[in-house]
Protein backbone atom coordinates (compact mmCIF):
# COMPACT_ATOMS: atom_id res chain seq x y z
CA UNK A 1 0.00 0.00 0.00
CA UNK A 2 1.48 3.42 -0.59
CA UNK A 3 2.03 5.29 1.89
CA UNK A 4 3.76 9.33 3.02
CA UNK A 5 2.12 12.78 1.60
CA UNK A 6 2.06 14.64 -1.01
CA UNK A 7 2.13 18.83 -1.17
CA UNK A 8 -0.03 20.34 -3.52
CA UNK A 9 0.04 24.44 -3.96
CA UNK A 10 -2.90 25.36 -5.44
CA UNK A 11 -4.86 28.52 -6.41
CA UNK A 12 -8.11 29.25 -4.63
CA UNK A 13 -10.37 28.59 -7.73
CA UNK A 14 -8.54 25.14 -8.96
CA UNK A 15 -8.99 23.77 -5.88
CA UNK A 16 -12.45 24.13 -5.73
CA UNK A 17 -12.32 22.04 -9.00
CA UNK A 18 -10.87 20.12 -10.21
CA UNK A 19 -8.36 19.64 -7.32
CA UNK A 20 -11.24 18.31 -5.26
CA UNK A 21 -12.28 15.98 -7.27
CA UNK A 22 -8.59 14.50 -8.35
CA UNK A 23 -8.11 14.34 -4.47
CA UNK A 24 -10.95 12.72 -3.69
CA UNK A 25 -10.44 9.87 -6.59
CA UNK A 26 -6.42 9.73 -5.17
CA UNK A 27 -7.11 8.95 -1.68
CA UNK A 28 -9.83 6.39 -2.20
CA UNK A 29 -7.26 4.31 -4.14
CA UNK A 30 -4.20 5.57 -1.42
CA UNK A 31 -6.10 5.69 1.76
CA UNK A 32 -2.07 5.50 3.36
CA UNK A 33 -1.12 9.10 1.85
CA UNK A 34 -2.18 12.30 3.14
CA UNK A 35 -2.66 15.36 0.83
CA UNK A 36 -1.36 18.66 2.12
CA UNK A 37 -3.35 21.17 -0.01
CA UNK A 38 -0.87 24.86 0.24
CA UNK A 39 -2.11 28.17 -0.41
CA UNK A 40 -0.59 30.32 -3.71
CA UNK A 41 -2.84 33.31 -4.95
CA UNK A 42 -1.12 33.41 -7.86
CA UNK A 43 0.05 31.72 -10.87
CA UNK A 44 3.74 32.43 -10.15
CA UNK A 45 3.84 31.39 -6.29
CA UNK A 46 2.75 28.00 -7.37
CA UNK A 47 5.37 27.68 -9.53
CA UNK A 48 7.70 29.19 -6.97
CA UNK A 49 6.28 26.63 -4.28
CA UNK A 50 7.15 23.91 -6.86
CA UNK A 51 10.60 25.50 -8.02
CA UNK A 52 11.74 25.81 -4.21
CA UNK A 53 10.92 22.14 -2.68
CA UNK A 54 7.86 23.62 -0.80
CA UNK A 55 5.90 21.21 -2.55
CA UNK A 56 6.24 18.47 -5.33
CA UNK A 57 3.04 19.90 -7.10
CA UNK A 58 1.43 22.95 -7.84
CA UNK A 59 -2.04 23.56 -9.84
CA UNK A 60 -2.57 27.17 -11.37
CA UNK A 61 -4.71 28.32 -13.13
CA UNK A 62 -4.34 31.80 -15.72
CA UNK A 63 -5.44 33.94 -18.73
CA UNK A 64 -2.46 32.75 -20.49
CA UNK A 65 0.27 29.55 -19.45
CA UNK A 66 3.15 31.08 -17.72
CA UNK A 67 6.60 29.85 -19.63
CA UNK A 68 8.94 28.34 -16.49
CA UNK A 69 12.03 26.41 -17.86
CA UNK A 70 12.57 25.58 -14.62
CA UNK A 71 9.43 23.45 -13.71
CA UNK A 72 6.95 21.27 -15.73
CA UNK A 73 3.90 22.22 -16.93
CA UNK A 74 1.25 19.66 -17.80
CA UNK A 75 -2.36 21.38 -19.42
CA UNK A 76 -5.45 19.74 -17.61
CA UNK A 77 -8.51 21.73 -19.10
CA UNK A 78 -10.03 24.99 -19.28
CA UNK A 79 -12.51 26.99 -17.33
CA UNK A 80 -15.00 29.52 -18.34
CA UNK A 81 -15.68 32.41 -16.24
CA UNK A 82 -19.22 32.87 -14.84
CA UNK A 83 -21.07 35.86 -13.56
CA UNK A 84 -22.49 35.52 -9.87
CA UNK A 85 -25.01 38.39 -8.54
CA UNK A 86 -27.54 38.81 -6.01
CA UNK A 87 -30.70 37.04 -7.03
CA UNK A 88 -33.03 40.28 -6.96
CA UNK A 89 -30.19 42.05 -8.65
CA UNK A 90 -29.95 43.82 -11.97
CA UNK A 91 -29.98 40.51 -13.60
CA UNK A 92 -32.28 37.76 -14.30
CA UNK A 93 -31.92 34.22 -14.90
CA UNK A 94 -31.36 33.66 -18.97
CA UNK A 95 -29.01 33.87 -21.97
CA UNK A 96 -25.56 34.88 -21.23
CA UNK A 97 -25.23 38.71 -20.06
CA UNK A 98 -23.20 41.37 -22.86
CA UNK A 99 -20.24 42.45 -21.31
CA UNK A 100 -21.49 45.91 -21.99
CA UNK A 101 -24.60 45.02 -19.76
CA UNK A 102 -22.14 45.51 -17.39
CA UNK A 103 -21.42 48.99 -17.48
CA UNK A 104 -22.41 51.05 -14.26
CA UNK A 105 -22.02 47.65 -12.04
CA UNK A 106 -19.95 47.06 -8.76
CA UNK A 107 -17.70 44.53 -9.48
CA UNK A 108 -15.61 42.55 -6.64
CA UNK A 109 -12.36 41.28 -7.87
CA UNK A 110 -8.81 39.53 -8.03
CA UNK A 111 -5.64 41.02 -7.22
CA UNK A 112 -3.77 42.00 -9.86
CA UNK A 113 -2.29 38.99 -11.47
CA UNK A 114 -4.94 37.08 -11.37
CA UNK A 115 -7.23 35.77 -13.99
CA UNK A 116 -9.94 37.13 -12.71
CA UNK A 117 -8.75 40.39 -12.37
CA UNK A 118 -7.19 40.37 -16.08
CA UNK A 119 -10.66 39.40 -17.36
CA UNK A 120 -12.37 42.99 -15.75
CA UNK A 121 -9.38 44.51 -17.11
CA UNK A 122 -9.76 43.15 -20.83
CA UNK A 123 -14.05 44.34 -19.86
CA UNK A 124 -12.81 47.95 -18.99
CA UNK A 125 -10.44 47.85 -22.07
CA UNK A 126 -13.29 46.91 -24.13
CA UNK A 127 -15.08 50.13 -23.26
CA UNK A 128 -17.37 48.95 -20.33
CA UNK A 129 -17.14 51.93 -17.67
CA UNK A 130 -16.80 49.73 -14.26
CA UNK A 131 -16.63 50.35 -10.62
CA UNK A 132 -14.54 47.94 -8.55
CA UNK A 133 -16.11 48.24 -5.02
CA UNK A 134 -13.92 45.31 -3.30
CA UNK A 135 -10.01 44.16 -4.33
CA UNK A 136 -10.02 40.29 -2.11
CA UNK A 137 -6.96 38.31 -2.21
CA UNK A 138 -9.41 35.36 -1.03
CA UNK A 139 -11.87 33.78 -3.66
CA UNK A 140 -14.35 32.69 -0.99
CA UNK A 141 -15.04 36.23 0.17
CA UNK A 142 -16.91 36.51 -3.26
CA UNK A 143 -20.07 34.71 -2.85
CA UNK A 144 -20.64 36.20 0.74
CA UNK A 145 -19.90 39.57 -0.55
CA UNK A 146 -22.37 39.16 -3.28
CA UNK A 147 -25.92 37.92 -1.28
CA UNK A 148 -25.14 40.99 1.15
CA UNK A 149 -25.38 42.96 -2.00
CA UNK A 150 -21.72 44.43 -2.18
CA UNK A 151 -21.78 44.42 -5.85
CA UNK A 152 -21.12 41.37 -8.56
CA UNK A 153 -18.51 38.94 -8.93
CA UNK A 154 -16.87 36.79 -11.52
CA UNK A 155 -15.61 33.76 -10.80
CA UNK A 156 -14.30 30.42 -12.74
CA UNK A 157 -16.92 27.49 -13.43
CA UNK A 158 -15.64 25.64 -10.52
CA UNK A 159 -17.38 27.97 -8.47
CA UNK A 160 -21.04 27.87 -10.12
CA UNK A 161 -22.62 24.74 -8.13
CA UNK A 162 -21.37 26.60 -4.11
CA UNK A 163 -23.08 29.65 -5.53
CA UNK A 164 -26.25 28.36 -6.93
CA UNK A 165 -26.91 26.04 -3.45
CA UNK A 166 -26.05 29.36 -1.62
CA UNK A 167 -28.56 31.44 -3.69
CA UNK A 168 -26.63 33.28 -6.26
CA UNK A 169 -27.57 34.13 -9.41
CA UNK A 170 -25.00 32.32 -12.09
CA UNK A 171 -24.55 33.48 -15.75
CA UNK A 172 -22.47 33.00 -18.57
CA UNK A 173 -20.24 35.80 -20.09
CA UNK A 174 -20.89 36.91 -23.90
CA UNK A 175 -18.14 36.89 -25.02
CA UNK A 176 -17.47 34.30 -23.44
CA UNK A 177 -13.63 33.72 -21.58
CA UNK A 178 -11.88 31.21 -19.51
CA UNK A 179 -8.57 30.36 -18.04
CA UNK A 180 -6.29 26.94 -19.11
CA UNK A 181 -5.63 24.87 -15.73
CA UNK A 182 -2.21 23.41 -15.71
CA UNK A 183 -0.68 21.03 -13.49
CA UNK A 184 2.66 21.86 -12.41
CA UNK A 185 5.96 19.47 -11.18
CA UNK A 186 9.34 19.79 -10.10
CA UNK A 187 11.67 18.85 -12.61
CA UNK A 188 13.44 15.31 -11.74
CA UNK A 189 12.85 12.96 -9.17
CA UNK A 190 9.50 12.95 -7.26
CA UNK A 191 7.94 10.92 -4.40
CA UNK A 192 6.18 7.53 -4.76
CA UNK A 193 3.24 9.36 -3.88
CA UNK A 194 3.83 12.69 -6.00
CA UNK A 195 4.52 10.20 -9.18
CA UNK A 196 1.36 8.69 -8.42
CA UNK A 197 -1.39 11.61 -7.90
CA UNK A 198 0.42 13.06 -11.04
CA UNK A 199 0.00 9.78 -12.95
CA UNK A 200 -3.87 9.59 -12.10
CA UNK A 201 -4.29 13.19 -12.87
CA UNK A 202 -3.12 13.42 -16.27
CA UNK A 203 -4.53 9.92 -17.27
CA UNK A 204 -6.51 11.08 -19.51
CA UNK A 205 -4.69 13.79 -20.86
Amino acid sequence: MLRGSVAIASMPSPAVEPLSGMIEEFTRRHPGVQVVIKDAPVPQAVIDAVRTGVTELGLLSAWDLPVAADVNLFPVERQRFVLIAHPEGPFRPGPPVRWERLAGQRLIVGEPGTGLRRLVEEIRASGVDLTIAVESEHREAFLPLVLRGVGIGVLAEAWRPLAERAGALVLDLDPPASLQLALVTRKGWLSPAATEFHRAATRNL
